[in-house]
């Protein structure tokens, strides 16, 4: 195994990452789509 020597550089400065809108949101919606995905499937095939 090979020691950590602290020199390595970063792949991208921290500064430079900006989250967008969408990568914040998706996680709070995902159920939300889920839900309705399996409502529209159940609707569909098993007539709720």
């Amino acid at each position: 195994m090979t020691k950590n020597l602290g020199n390595a550089k970063p792949s991208a400065p921290a500064k430079e990452i900006n989250p967008s809108l969408f990568s914040k949101a998706a996680p709070a919606l995902f159920p939300l789509v889920v839900a309705a995905l399996g409502y529209l499937v159940g609707r569909h095939f098993l007539g709720f």
